[in-house]
C-alpha cells in the first residue's frame, strides 16, 4: 500500500512539473465541501465552448465529443448523456454563475488530481494544467 502511494504521488509531482499554471478570475470558492468556479472562465480554462440559456437557467459546455450541461439552481445534470447529481447546484455570486469545477471537468473527460492544498492538476489528453485553489475550509 505505501508503494502504490509513493508512485501516486510522483506521478502527481511529474504531473505538476510539466503543467502550466493558471488562474481563474474571479477565483473558485468552496461551497461547503464543494470546490466552484466561474462558468466562462472555467470553460475557457480547458478550451471547452460554453452557452447559456437565459431562458431555461442551462449553461452547456463541449469539450470534443463530451459535453456537460447543468442548470442554475438545481442538482441534476448530464454528463454525456447520463443524468448525474451535482453536490451542490450552480449558482450565482456577485453576478458570475459558478459550477462544481471536479463535476464538470470529470465530465467532459479531464484527469482532475489534488496538488497539496491550493492547487489542482488538470489533465487532458495533451497537457497539464495546475490551477490554484484556495485551501478547503476545515
Amino acid at each position: 500500500m505505501r508503494l502504490t502511494r509513493m508512485i501516486a504521488l510522483l506521478g502527481v509531482l511529474a504531473l505538476a512539473a510539466a503543467a502550466h499554471s493558471a488562474t481563474l478570475d474571479p477565483p473558485p470558492v468552496w461551497s461547503g465541501s464543494t470546490l466552484i468556479g466561474p462558468a466562462r472562465q472555467s470553460a475557457e480554462l480547458v478550451k471547452a465552448t460554453f452557452t447559456y440559456n437565459a431562458d431555461t437557467q442551462k449553461l452547456k459546455f463541449v469539450l470534443g465529443d463530451k459535453w456537460v450541461e447543468m442548470t442554475r439552481g438545481s442538482t441534476s445534470a448530464k454528463a454525456n448523456g447520463n443524468a448525474i447529481t451535482l453536490p451542490v447546484a450552480p449558482k450565482v455570486l456577485n453576478g458570475t454563475t459558478y459550477v462544481p469545477l471536479k463535476n464538470l471537468f470529470i465530465g467532459l473527460g479531464l484527469e482532475v488530481k489534488p496538488y497539496g492544498e491550493t492547487a489542482w492538476i488538470i489533465c487532458t489528453s495533451k497537457t497539464c494544467t495546475r490551477l490554484e485553489v484556495p485551501p478547503k475550509p476545515e
